[in-house]
């Protein structure tokens, strides 16, 4: 990969808004900041801090970046927010004004042991275990567009942490000024009682897979009923994924009242008719007047945080800065990537609506190198211009 001889003018000003996030002066931490995004998103390889040095000029040494990296003189979650409600802000809004907050987990393996915040773990029962931690990310959907606007990295010495964590980023997010309503989608891992009590609180709809050892009001659990519901109560019914694709589904509704919840809307749903109660998924939600396909539709809006965590792992590095020692080292090594994202959704979401990232990332590098080449046939033909008046 060719080196690059200065920031580029349109990151350098795009992010110059949020130069006061960061205070050390002295350490030029915003320059590089600015080298950081950049690299991040033109690299190709490993995406080490190491391999990133050897691609900015030779004035910015590969321990300049690791002492900036390291340095907790700026918030990479103030950051994150803010360069998101600009993201927000600037991308077209939906005409229904609906804001679809999707929250998951993703675990990122490493091989070695010595990892603040490493543990051994599985993210489901199908899964094999493996040793990394654990990134919990909340993007905000509509359309087709998918911004992250806040993430956290689970402490595996906390019990709970990751619902503790979710709560958090919610609790936080502030939503944007078109936003009507908001709807939260997330699968079962996030289905906390305490959730649901503050999505009420802040007036959210939601739609959640939840576990079937949860109880209606009369002691009775949802493994009862998805157990001994004849196959005959259910009806076909047809979906409408994100990117406009049709899905069928077999599916029973009713409304009923869950324990520590209240009323809300269950939805029993399985791809085939004759799947067992095993195969079978359970939603709840707390929309009134919604029908079984929008319930379907708004949680199938879910994959969409899948293909996040893809992008940001293969594209944009997560996870692979060594930086180890200390928890709040990780944090910031893997919010880079998202503020990665986050600017290149600023600089060309509203002209490619829909566009994936790695088509992004070759119209961003594209634009950087022409822009190097142009700078330096300039400077050659300045100093030819200065040569032959010398002459």
């Amino acid at each position: 990969m060719l080196g690059l001889s200065c920031v580029p003018q349109r990151v350098y000003e795009t992010l110059y808004p949020f130069k006061p996030h960061f205070r050390c002066a002295q350490g030029r931490h915003f320059l590089l900041f600015c080298w950081l995004l950049t690299m991040l998103i033109v690299d190709s390889g490993k995406g080490t801090l190491k391999e990133l040095s050897r691609c900015v000029p030779p004035h910015i040494k590969y321990w300049a970046l690791l002492r900036m990296v390291r340095s907790g003189w700026w918030s990479e979650q103030a950051l994150v927010a803010a360069l998101s409600a600009q993201v927000l802000a600037h991308l077209p809004p939906p005409a229904d004004g609906v804001l679809h907050l999707i929250g998951d987990a993703t675990l990122k393996g490493k091989r070695g042991k010595q990892h603040p915040l490493g543990r051994t773990c599985r993210l489901n029962e199908y899964a094999q275990f493996r040793f990394g931690f654990e990134v919990v990310l909340l993007i905000a959907s509509w359309g087709s567009f998918r911004v992250p606007v806040a993430l956290g990295v689970v402490d595996p010495q906390r019990k709970g942490h990751a619902n503790i964590l979710f709560r958090r980023l919610i609790r936080d997010f502030v939503p944007p000024a078109w936003a009507t309503q908001t709807i939260v989608e997330a699968d079962a891992g996030f289905a906390a009682t305490k959730t649901f009590h503050l999505l009420e609180r802040k007036g959210y709809g939601y739609v959640f897979a939840v576990a079937r050892t949860r109880k209606f009001t009369d002691g009775r659990h949802l493994r009862d009923l998805v157990q001994h519901l004849p196959k005959q109560q259910y009806r076909r019914i047809k979906t409408t994924k994100p990117d406009g694709r049709r899905r069928d589904y077999w599916v029973y509704a009713c409304r009923r009242s869950l324990h520590q919840i209240g009323d809300v809307t269950i939805v029993l749903s399985k791809k085939r008719r004759n799947d067992s109660p095993k195969k079978t998924k359970i939603i709840v939600t707390n929309l009134d007047g919604a029908t079984t396909a929008d319930i379907l539709s708004h949680y199938a809006r879910r994959w969409g945080i899948e293909v996040t965590f893809k992008e940001l792992k293969s594209g944009l590095h997560l996870g692979r800065m060594q930086v180890t020692k200390e928890k709040e080292r990780v944090a910031r090594s893997v919010a880079l990537p998202v503020l990665a994202y986050l600017l290149l959704l600023r600089l060309y979401g509203k002209e490619e609506p829909h566009g994936s990232l790695f088509k992004l990332k070759q119209r961003f590098a594209a634009d950087v190198y022409k822009e190097q080449v142009n700078r330096t046939e300039r400077r050659w033909q300045a100093k030819l211009d200065k040569y032959r008046l010398a002459a």
